[in-house]
C-alpha cells in the first residue's frame, strides 16, 4: 500500500448498510478489485469463491453491485458443521447465496478468527476489530462465551468476502478515518437461521450499542448485522468532514424500492497539513488481587474487541499492596462495551472514564528486505513526509524463527534497509 496523507473516508449510510453495499461503494470510489482479490486468497485460498462487481442503478443513480459466488472448496470450508434445514439469506441487502442441498453452516467464531488472522496489518487488524464485534454480539444474544459461540449468516461465505473485502479495500484506498451518518432501523420481521426473527435483527442492535441510528422511511432491513458491524466498529459517527474532496463512490443494495435509491455513498477526502485531531475515552481500573495470567487476555481480548491500546502499569495500592493499573484508549462508540469487558474479564469493581483528544501523525507501511526477508516498516509523518520509522515486530520474529537469526540482527537489517543506510 502507497502511505496516505491524511485520507478521510466519509459514508452516507442514511439509506441504510450493508456489507456487499459498503465494499461496492469503496471499489467504485477506486479500490482495486485485483487487489482485494490477492487479499482474500490469502485467507480463503484461491479457489472455491469468485468476487464481480456489475453496474446498477438505483432510483436513477449508477451504482456498482458486488456479486460473490461461493463454488465450493475454499479454505472456510474446512472444519464447519452442516446442518439440514432450509437457509433464507437473513441479510435482505446481500446476494441470495445458499449452500449446496439447503445446509446451513455453523462456523466457530475461534476458526474463523484464526483464518482472518492470516491477513496481518491494518486490514487484518480491522477484520477481526468487526468479526470481534459481532462474535461478543452474538455471545450476549445467546447466552454462551464467546470463545464458544458459533456463527451463523455473518459466517457465512459471502459476509467474510464483504467484511474482508471492505478492510482490504480500505487498505489499498489509504484510508486513515471514517466517518459515518445515523443508521436507520426499519420494522417487521425476517427469517434467519433460528427461523423468523423480528427487526432490527437482535445482532444488528447488539453491534450498534452506542451509534446514533434514526428510524427508515420504509420498513423492513435496510441496516443488515454485517454493515452494522463495518460502521460501528471501524468508523466515528458525524456528517462529511472539513476536506479536500477526491474520490466518490456508490455501492447498490439488491433491492429496487420506489421511494429512494438503495444506495451507500463513499466520499473520500484528503486533510492537508492541519494537525489531526482524534476524541478518545480512556477507560482505567485498579486491581491487586489477580494474577497476569488473568490480566494479559483481559488485555489482550480488548485489543481484538477495537481497544485502540492496552496497557498494564504497576501500582502501589492502598495498605501498601503491589496491584495493576489497566488502561484501555476506547473509540466513544465502544467505550460501552470495552468498559463492559473490563468488568466481566478482570476482578475490578469499577472502571472510570475520562474523554480526551489525542493528536495523530499519520500512519502508512514500507516495505523492505533483508538478507532473510521483507519486513513492514511502520512510519509516522504528515503530508507524505517521514518523521519516523519502526519495523513491525511480528515480521521480525517470523523471519528470525526462520532464519535462524537473533532478533536483533534483523531488526537493525531492517532499519538500515528502511533508512537507506
Amino acid at each position: 500500500m502507497s502511505h496516505s496523507t491524511g485520507r478521510v473516508l466519509w459514508w452516507d449510510t442514511s439509506v441504510g448498510a450493508a456489507g456487499d453495499m459498503l465494499l461496492a461503494s469503496l471499489v467504485d470510489a477506486g479500490a482495486r478489485p485485483d487487489a482485494i482479490r490477492a487479499g482474500l486468497a490469502e485467507v480463503l485460498g484461491a479457489e472455491g469463491w469468485t468476487l464481480t462487481f456489475e453496474e446498477a442503478s438505483r432510483g436513477g443513480m449508477r451504482a456498482l453491485h458486488t456479486v460473490v459466488t461461493d463454488t465450493g472448496g475454499s479454505a472456510l470450508d474446512a472444519g464447519i458443521d452442516h446442518h439440514e434445514h432450509h437457509h433464507e439469506h437473513h441479510h435482505e441487502h446481500h446476494h441470495e447465496h445458499h449452500p449446496a442441498g439447503g445446509h446451513h453452516t455453523h462456523r466457530p467464531w475461534r476458526t474463523l478468527r484464526a483464518l482472518i488472522q492470516r491477513l496481518g496489518g491494518r486490514a487484518g487488524e480491522r477484520a477481526l476489530r468487526v468479526y470481534g464485534r459481532l462474535a461478543e454480539a452474538e455471545s450476549r444474544i445467546h447466552g454462551v462465551p464467546v470463545e464458544t459461540i458459533e456463527l451463523h449468516e455473518v459466517g457465512s461465505l459471502d459476509s467474510v468476502v464483504d467484511i474482508l473485502g471492505v478492510c482490504l479495500a480500505l487498505e489499498d484506498l489509504g484510508v486513515d478515518e471514517i466517518i459515518a451518518t445515523p443508521l436507520p432501523l426499519g420494522a417487521g420481521s425476517t427469517r434467519g437461521a433460528h427461523g423468523r426473527i423480528p427487526l432490527p435483527a437482535p445482532a444488528t442492535l447488539a453491534v450498534l450499542q452506542g451509534w446514533p441510528v434514526v428510524p427508515s422511511i420504509l420498513p423492513g432491513e435496510w441496516v443488515t448485522p454485517t454493515g452494522a458491524a463495518l460502521i460501528a466498529g471501524l468508523a466515528s459517527p458525524g456528517g462529511p468532514p472539513a476536506m479536500t474532496l477526491d474520490g466518490l463512490g456508490t455501492g447498490a443494495g439488491t433491492r429496487a424500492p420506489d421511494a429512494f435509491p438503495n444506495v451507500v455513498r463513499a466520499v473520500l477526502g484528503r486533510v492537508e497539513g492541519a494537525a489531526r485531531l482524534d476524541t478518545v475515552v480512556e477507560l482505567t481500573c485498579q486491581i491487586d488481587d489477580a494474577t497476569g495470567e488473568l490480566l494479559a487476555p483481559a488485555l489482550e481480548l480488548a485489543l481484538a474487541q477495537g481497544a485502540l491500546d492496552a496497557i498494564a502499569v504497576p501500582a502501589l495500592m492502598k495498605k501498601g499492596r503491589p496491584g495493576v493499573q489497566l488502561q484501555l484508549l476506547a473509540r466513544p462508540q465502544d467505550a460501552d462495551r470495552l468498559s463492559e469487558l473490563l468488568l466481566r474479564h478482570t476482578t475490578t469493581l469499577g472502571v472510570r472514564r475520562t474523554a480526551a483528544t489525542r493528536q495523530l501523525l499519520e500512519r502508512w507501511q514500507v516495505p523492505v528486505q533483508t538478507p532473510w526477508g521483507q519486513v513492514r516498516v511502520k512510519v509516522g509523518g504528515r503530508d507524505g513526509v517521514a518523521w519516523h520509522g519502526a519495523p513491525e515486530f511480528s515480521d521480525v520474529q517470523a523471519i528470525s524463527a526462520l532464519a535462524g537469526v537473533p532478533v536483533l540482527q534483523v531488526y537493525q537489517a531492517a532499519v538500515r534497509a528502511w533508512s537507506g543506510e
